[in-house]
C-alpha cells in the first residue's frame, strides 16, 4: 500500500512541478520563423541563434566539426539548467537533411525548438519532459549540399549526397560530367525530343501534351524521355554520368557498414566522411542518449531498423519498445506506415538508425516524411493526371515549368520542361506546417518514453546479528527501457548500478521471484550490484543483505535514465 502512495506521491509530485512551472521569459526577442516554407542554411542558422540568444541558459548552439566542403555541422542542446547537468538526464537525439534533397527534416527540427521552448510552463507534457531529459538536434547534417540544392541549379534528387569528388564513370576525372541549367533558368528539368513515329517509347498525353505517356499494345512512340539538363562534357557517349559526388552520408555509419561493391553511394570505410564522423565521435562523449530520430523523405513512413535482412534480430524487450512507440506514431501521423527498413523500404547498410541503435543502445527511428497529396479519386494511387491537377488547380502552375524548344549539341532539337527541384520531396507551404507539427509531436511522444525511474515501497525485514533483509523495487513507467537488451547483449555500455550508503552490504542480487525468495546473487562486489537495466513499463526488484542500524542510502545510476535515490530506515 505505501509503494502505492509513493508511486501516486510521485505523479503528483511531476504533476504539481509542471503547473509550477513559469514559461520561459527570454532574454532577447525570440525567433518566429513561419512553418510554410523552406529556409536556406544562412536563415536556419539565424533562427539557432536567436533561440541561443533569447534563452541562454536553456539552449546551446555549438559547431561540432566541419562538413566535407567546410560547413559547420551545428548541434542544438536544451535542457532545464536547474534539474542538473546534461549527462545526467536522458537524452533524444533527432538529425535533419542527411541527404540535402530530402529538405523539409531541417524545418521540423527547427519546428521542434520552438514548439518546446514556446510551451514550456503552459502544457505539461512539455515542462514534464525538458525538466527531466534533454533534446540535441543536428537540423543541418549535410549542410554543404543543402546550400547547394537552395543556391545553385537542382532537381528533385540532387544534390543529395555529401560534396566530395568522386571517379563515377572510372575514366580517371572527377565530377566531370554532371548537371547543366542549359536554358539558364535556374532549374534543371528534363529533355525530351520529338522523334521520327515508331521511334520512340512515349507520346503525348492527349488530354495535356505536357505529359508524356508509354506506348503500350500496338502504339506508335514519337517521343524520348533524354533525362535531366545536361550535355556530353567528357566525350565519352553518356549525359551526367559523373556529377559531384557520390558517397551518401546515410551508408557510412559504423553499425553494419558495407563497402561500396555491396552498396553503391558507401564510403571506403566506416564514419570516412566529416559529416558522420563529427556526430558519431559527438555521440560517444554523450552515453545518456536513449532515443534517436532521424527525418528523411519521401513516402510517409515510419522507419526501424534493421537495415538488413542478415542483421541481428531485435531482442523482444526492444520490440516492445519499438512497437508501442512505432504504432501509435500511426494514429499522430495519418497515412504513415510503421515499418521497417530492409522488408520494407529497401536494403541500406550503415544507417543513422543501425548506429544508434547498435552503436547506442537507443531506440532509433527514421521518419520518411511527405507523400503524394493528390489522390484526387482516393483510390490509393496518384497518376500523372493527377499530380498535373494539384499543380494546376492548388498551385496554379507554381510546381511545373512548360516545354520550350532547345539547340543541344548532341541531340538537336529538343524541349525542356518539368518538375521544378522543390516539388515532390517536400509538401507545398500549405501542407508543411502540418507535416513539420505532426512529425515534432512524434518526436515528443518518443522522447515521452525516455525511461523514468523511481523507488517504490521496500520491503525491510529484521535478521539476527543486526542483519536485514532488504527487498527494494524500482519502477520504469516508460516504454523505453534504462539499458536496452542489444546493448546488454553486445556490452555496448556499463550496466547500471545500484549501492548503499550507510550499512554493510553483504550480499546483493536481482530478484526474480519476491513470494519464492528467487534472487540471482552478484558473486563479487555486493556493495556495487550491476543491474543490467529495468525493462520498459515494468519493475526490477533489487536484493540486499546489509549489516547496520539506522538510516541508510540506496542509490541506482544508470547512463540512460539519470541517478536516483532514497533513504531507509533500519528499524
Amino acid at each position: 500500500m505505501h509503494g502505492i502512495r509513493q508511486a501516486l506521491l510521485l505523479a503528483i509530485a511531476f504533476c504539481l512541478a509542471a503547473s509550477a512551472a513559469q514559461p520561459l521569459k527570454p532574454k532577447t526577442t525570440p525567433p518566429d520563423p513561419r512553418f510554410d516554407r523552406l529556409y536556406p542554411n544562412d536563415k536556419i542558422l539565424d533562427f539557432l541563434k536567436g533561440y541561443a540568444a533569447a534563452y541562454p541558459d536553456w539552449v546551446s548552439l555549438k559547431s561540432i566539426g566541419k562538413a566535407s566542403a567546410g560547413g559547420d555541422i551545428w548541434l542544438v542542446a536544451i535542457s532545464n539548467p536547474a534539474t542538473g547537468p546534461e549527462l545526467s538526464k536522458p537524452a533524444v537525439y533527432v538529425d535533419g537533411a542527411t541527404h540535402a534533397n530530402e529538405i523539409q527534416g531541417t524545418e521540423v527540427c527547427l519546428y521542434l525548438i520552438h514548439y518546446v521552448l514556446n510551451n514550456y510552463g503552459k502544457l505539461a507534457p512539455i515542462t514534464e519532459l525538458l525538466d527531466r531529459a534533454v533534446l540535441y538536434l543536428v537540423p543541418m547534417v549535410n549542410p554543404d549540399s543543402r546550400a547547394l540544392w537552395f543556391n545553385s541549379p537542382s532537381t528533385p534528387s540532387f544534390p543529395r549526397t555529401v560534396p566530395v569528388h568522386i571517379d563515377d564513370d572510372r575514366d580517371g576525372r572527377v565530377d566531370e560530367d554532371g548537371y547543366e541549367d542549359l536554358d539558364g533558368d535556374g532549374e534543371i528539368t528534363i529533355m525530351r525530343k520529338k522523334v521520327p513515329l515508331g521511334q520512340g517509347r512515349f507520346r503525348l498525353d492527349p488530354k495535356d501534351p505536357r505529359i508524356l505517356v508509354p506506348v503500350q499494345g500496338e502504339e506508335l512512340g514519337d517521343y524520348i524521355l533524354l533525362g535531366p539538363e545536361g550535355i556530353d562534357n567528357d566525350g565519352d557517349g553518356l549525359v551526367n554520368e559523373d556529377p559531384i559526388g557520390y558517397v551518401d552520408a546515410n551508408r557510412t555509419w559504423a553499425y553494419s557498414w558495407q563497402p561500396r561493391y555491396v552498396q553503391p553511394g558507401s564510403s571506403d570505410y566506416p564514419l570516412q566522411i566529416a559529416e558522420t564522423r563529427a556526430i558519431a565521435l559527438w555521440a560517444l562523449e554523450h552515453p545518456n542518449i536513449a532515443a534517436a530520430q532521424s527525418f528523411h523523405n519521401v513516402g510517409r513512413i515510419i522507419l526501424r531498423g534493421p537495415g538488413a535482412k542478415s542483421a541481428r534480430p531485435y531482442p523482444p524487450g526492444d520490440l516492445r519498445a519499438y512497437d508501442l512507440i512505432g504504432r501509435e506514431g500511426e494514429k499522430a501521423l495519418p497515412g504513415y506506415k510503421y515499418s521497417i527498413i530492409w522488408r520494407d523500404l529497401y536494403t541500406a547498410y550503415g544507417g543513422t538508425t543501425d548506429h544508434f541503435y547498435g552503436v547506442h543502445g537507443a531506440i532509433a527511428f527514421s521518419n520518411e516524411l511527405n507523400g503524394p497529396q493528390q489522390d484526387f479519386n482516393k483510390d490509393g494511387k496518384v497518376t500523372d493526371d493527377e499530380v498535373m491537377k494539384f499543380n494546376d488547380l492548388l498551385t496554379h502552375g507554381r510546381m511545373y515549368k512548360d516545354w520550350k524548344p532547345f539547340q543541344h549539341p548532341q541531340y538537336g532539337d529538343i524541349e525542356i520542361g518539368g518538375w521544378r527541384h522543390d516539388t515532390g520531396r517536400p509538401p507545398e507551404g500549405f501542407l508543411l506546417e502540418e507535416e513539420c507539427h505532426r512529425n515534432a509531436a512524434f518526436v515528443l511522444f518518443h522522447a515521452r518514453h525516455l525511461p523514468r525511474l523511481s523507488f517504490q515501497e521496500p520491503t525491510v525485514t529484521r535478521l539476527p546479528d543486526r542483519l536485514w533483509q532488504l527487498y527494494v523495487p524500482i519502477l520504469n513507467d516508460r516504454a523505453i527501457p534504462s539499458m536496452t537488451e542489444i546493448a546488454r547483449q553486445l556490452k555496448l555500455h556499463r550496466p547500471d548500478i545500484a549501492t548503499v550508503e550507510g550499512a554493510r552490504v553483504l550480499a546483493s542480487g536481482i530478484v526474480r521471484d519476491r513470494w519464492l525468495n528467487k534472487v540471482d546473487y552478484q558473486p563479487n562486489r555486493p556493495e556495487r550490484l550491476m543491474v543490467y537495466g529495468v525493462p520498459g513499463l515494468s519493475t526490477q526488484t533489487l536484493f540486499f543483505l546489509v549489516e547496520g542500524k539506522g538510516p541508510l542510502t540506496v542509490t541506482y545510476d544508470s547512463l540512460k535514465a539519470g541517478k536516483i535515490s532514497q533513504k531507509i530506515q533500519l528499524k
